[in-house]
C-alpha cells in the first residue's frame, strides 16, 4: 500500500488567494451556480434565504444572485482574508466560521449549500449534520467524484496536496449522505466547462478531452464515473438520522 504525504491543513487553508487563485475561482464558480441553478431550479420560488458553508472569496453567491436565486444570501468562510470586500449589489451578508458549528440557529435557511468542501473536512458527517441543522428546507452539496477504477496513488496524490482528505464515488457520496439525515431529492453527474478544462492550459487540447469526457458521459453516469473524475451535485431534504442508542 503506497504512503500518502500529508499536508498541514491548517496552513494550507490559511493560506491568502493570490492573482492566479482569484482566477480559478471566478471560472469555477460559473460553472458551480450554473449546477446548484438547474438543480434547485424547479423550487426557486421557495427559496428566500440561502446559505453557503464554505464561500471563499464569496462569487458563487455572486453568481447566484446574478440569476436572481434568493432575496438574502449569505456565506460563511473560516479565512476571513479570502473574502472579496464587494460581492455582489444586493444582500449578500459574509460572516466568519470555526469550521465546526455554524452561527445560526436552526433551520434558518431555505437553502443550505456547501460546493467542493465536504471533500475537506475532517468529520464529513458532523459537517452534514450541521448543514441539516440550519437548514428548514433543502440542502445542496457537490463533490469531485475522485474515487474511479483509475484511482492510483499517482491520482490521489495531487488532490491530497490541495487538501481532498475524503474520496467519493456517485454512490459512496450518496450513502453518507443519507447516513447523515440527509434524503436525496435529486443527483445529477457535472462535467466541468471549457473555461474551467482549459484553465492554464491548451484550449484545442481540453476541448478534445472535454468531448471524449462528455461522450462517454452521455452513455451513461455510473459509467463514466467510474472512468473520469467528474462533480456530483445533490439536492437534499431532511431525512432519518441514524439510530445508535
Amino acid at each position: 500500500m503506497p504512503n500518502f504525504a500529508i499536508p498541514d491543513l491548517q496552513e494550507l487553508y490559511s493560506r491568502p488567494y493570490d492573482a492566479a487563485d482569484f482566477a480559478w475561482r471566478e471560472i469555477g464558480a460559473i460553472d458551480k451556480a450554473s449546477n446548484i441553478f438547474a438543480m434547485v431550479e424547479p423550487f426557486r420560488d421557495e427559496i428566500t434565504d440561502v446559505l453557503e458553508v464554505g464561500c471563499g472569496t464569496g462569487v458563487v453567491l455572486q453568481k447566484l444572485a446574478e440569476r436572481g436565486l434568493g432575496r438574502l444570501l449569505t456565506g460563511i468562510e473560516i479565512a476571513e482574508e479570502r473574502v472579496a470586500s464587494t460581492v455582489a449589489d444586493r444582500a449578500i451578508l459574509i460572516v466568519p466560521y470555526d469550521g465546526k458549528t455554524i452561527p445560526f440557529p436552526d433551520a434558518s435557511f431555505d437553502l443550505v449549500y456547501a460546493t467542493h468542501v465536504l471533500e475537506h473536512v475532517t468529520n464529513p458527517r458532523g459537517f452534514l449534520l450541521e448543514l441539516r441543522r440550519v437548514a428548514r428546507r433543502f440542502v445542496y452539496v457537490e463533490v469531485p467524484c475522485e474515487s474511479t477504477a483509475l484511482a492510483s496513488h499517482g491520482r490521489m496524490q495531487p488532490t491530497l496536496n490541495i487538501g481532498h482528505i475524503n474520496a467519493y464515488s456517485p454512490m459512496s457520496f450518496a450513502l453518507q449522505l443519507e447516513t447523515s439525515g440527509l434524503s436525496i431529492r435529486r443527483q445529477a453527474i457535472f462535467d466541468s466547462s471549457l473555461a474551467v478544462h482549459a484553465f492554464a492550459g491548451n484550449r484545442l487540447k481540453a476541448a478534445v478531452k472535454m468531448a471524449i469526457r462528455r461522450s462517454l458521459l452521455a452513455l451513461g453516469g455510473k459509467l463514466a464515473a467510474g472512468v473520469f473524475s467528474y462533480h456530483c451535485g445533490a439536492l437534499c431534504e431532511k431525512g432519518q438520522l441514524l439510530n445508535i442508542a
